[in-house]
């Protein structure tokens, strides 16, 4: 079976699926890795004039960094979750999340201000709201969105039909497939896992760190 999916880096894990007429992207990165982002694209073999639609996985800044510019610069739709619009504007990671999330660890706390550090994201109006379930197909892509909620409200997921499931920061894998450090509900967090553990997926891809194959799915 031939790749279904490109993965570039651009400050965190983006990925590229390729649709019937150009591509769509998952996540952008940080505004300061824009540049990054764009190079990754063309050595991936893509035009980036032929972006279709950036789906962000949730609201932070490090996933949307650039998704102003690409709107702005090359007509690219940009996707979310409901649940994730009210946390695009201030560019604070608590903003979409409880207080105090359910674990959030001291070095988390430090990066709080986390758009000053990478470059906050220019504003900009989603053109797409993505519901549980909706799938990819009108971009000639066989994919369907999950909302998997526990790292934020709106957080969510795309599953390839072959079993690639772009899991944000629903995970973490620098050195072992976990849970991303910071949880915002851990109940939710729970009930996302156990949910995927129920749908055919083959490969895991986090936003940060390796892939990691379905049977490493960690238990909370």
């Amino acid at each position: 079976m031939a790749q279904s999916f490109h993965r570039i880096t651009a400050g965190i894990n983006c990925f590229l699926l390729p649709g019937h007429d150009g591509f769509a992207l998952i996540d952008t990165g940080p505004a300061i890795a824009r540049r990054r982002l764009v190079r990754g694209i063309e050595v991936a073999g893509f035009d980036v004039d032929d972006l279709r639609r950036v789906v962000v996985t949730h609201g932070d800044a490090d996933h949307i960094g650039s998704c102003a510019y690409l709107q702005e610069t090359f007509a690219a739709e940009v996707a979310l979750h409901p649940l994730e619009v009210r946390a695009i504007e201030p560019g604070d990671m608590g903003t979409n999340r409880k207080e105090p999330p359910d674990r959030m660890p001291w070095f988390f706390q430090l990066l709080r201000p986390l758009g000053a550090i990478l470059g906050k994201a220019e504003p900009f109006t989603p053109d797409v709201l993505l519901a549980d379930g909706q799938t990819l197909s009108d971009l000639g892509i066989d994919a369907t969105v999950l909302h998997l909620p526990g790292h934020s409200w709106g957080s969510i997921a795309v599953l390839t039909d072959d079993g690639n499931l772009f899991a944000g920061d629903l995970f973490w894998n620098t050195r072992r497939p976990r849970l991303h450090p910071l949880i915002d509900d851990l109940q939710a967090a729970q009930a996302s896992v156990d949910r995927l553990r129920a749908l055919p997926i083959r490969a895991i891809h986090p936003a940060h760190g390796k892939s990691f194959s379905a049977d490493q799915l960690p238990s909370i």
